[in-house]
């Protein structure tokens, strides 16, 4: 063997020995590599999942430390030896490609040939979840999505999934049935889902016309997560509903003010909170008629979160009905027929289609 070929052996050698030392422990055993991060601070733990329960889950890393994750502060789980394929589906997910991350999610439960349960059963619940991010958006698919999320729900009663499963039931349900839902969850241990379950709460209240008992839940959530990191997205949604409540009630102008404490101090990674957040702001802006600043709230949706499909369907809306008056009927055009293409059977897409091209009002 020449000296070159012994160089370029002694190298492939010294690669292959790296890869094996990061996955063979001093034991003499595989490591595993399940992963945690959380939600607050998008610090991933990795090292082996040690425990997994309706409250918590505990992670042993490679230091020898363990770390304990409230379920609520949970962004994203990942297990050892899962396929490479759901970490792109749940990318689709986070993007807001529902169609392409459930039909990956999907191929993966159809071809999974491994006996690791928990896998399994996340698989279950992130098409169960994508399913409720699409029915949020096209009124068709609820019975579907309520049908997949209550199935895994009552299969898998002390998962760590299960009061977010319960939450994402709830949000598809109406009035007596929303609140059954949302109060086990204000029962339930874990702060965060009890604060989350509180804003539900006051949107269902909202809904049918109780500002003065919405804007009371919303505070009690407020006041309840404040100086709590793991708490801060029910605080702002939070927030959120008290701007609901101070439009509703005619004081736009501390509507406004509230929304804009939200966006400045949101995590961008909040995408959902802050989309609504232009959408009612958009929505304050008419209320004061002011055309322009509306349209550039609804366009802060439409460019920067298209990935929340409930508040970008709405935001299109406005923007088919407010372009054409500021002269730029092509712009309402082109909503117009995103809407119709994104989103064909929101309720956003069927009042579009009602209004006049050439006269379109807000």
């Amino acid at each position: 063997m020449t000296s070159k070929s012994m160089r370029f052996h002694k190298s492939c050698s010294q690669v292959v020995l790296a890869v094996l030392t990061l996955m063979i422990g001093s034991a003499g055993t595989v490591v595993a590599v399940d992963q945690v991060t959380k939600r607050s601070d998008r610090v991933t733990f990795r090292g082996e999942i040690k425990a997994m329960t309706l409250e918590s889950i505990t992670i042993a890393l490679s230091n020898g430390q363990t770390q304990i994750v409230p379920v609520s502060d949970i962004f994203s789980v990942r297990f050892d030896m899962e396929p490479p394929l759901l970490a792109q589906a749940q990318s689709n997910e986070r993007s807001g490609a529902l169609d392409v991350a459930l039909e990956k999610f999907q191929e993966v439960k159809k071809d999974y040939a491994g006996d690791d349960k928990r896998i399994v059963a996340d698989v279950n619940f992130l098409i169960a979840r994508t399913m409720v991010k699409q029915a949020l958006a096209d009124p068709a698919k609820v019975p579907e999505a309520v049908a997949a999320i209550k199935k895994f729900r009552e299969e898998n009663k002390t998962n760590f999934r299960y009061f977010e499963a319960l939450l994402l039931e709830s949000s598809l349900a109406k009035d007596e049935a929303a609140q059954t839902l949302l109060k086990e969850v204000q029962a339930s241990p874990v702060k965060g889902y009890q604060l989350q379950a509180g804003v539900q709460l006051g949107q269902v209240l909202l809904a049918g016309n109780d500002a003065a008992g919405a804007l009371s839940a919303f505070q009690q959530v407020i006041e309840q997560s404040a100086g709590d990191p793991a708490s801060s997205t029910a605080q702002f949604d939070g927030l959120l509903g008290r701007a609901a409540c101070q439009q509703k009630q005619g004081q736009t102008d501390e509507a406004i003010a509230t929304l804009d404490g939200v966006i400045g101090q949101a995590s961008e990674s909040e995408s959902q909170t802050l989309a609504h957040a232009w959408v009612l702001k958009g929505d304050c802006f008419r209320a004061k008629n002011m055309p322009k600043d509306a349209l550039m709230a609804y366009l802060h949706v439409d460019v920067l979160y298209p990935s929340e499909p409930a508040a970008h369907a709405e935001a299109l809306y406005h923007l088919v009905s407010l372009w054409a008056p500021a002269g730029h009927q092509d712009r309402a055009d082109e909503a117009n027929a995103k809407l119709a293409t994104k989103y064909p059977n929101s309720p956003w897409t069927k009042q579009a289609s009602t209004i006049p091209q050439a006269e379109a009002k807000q």
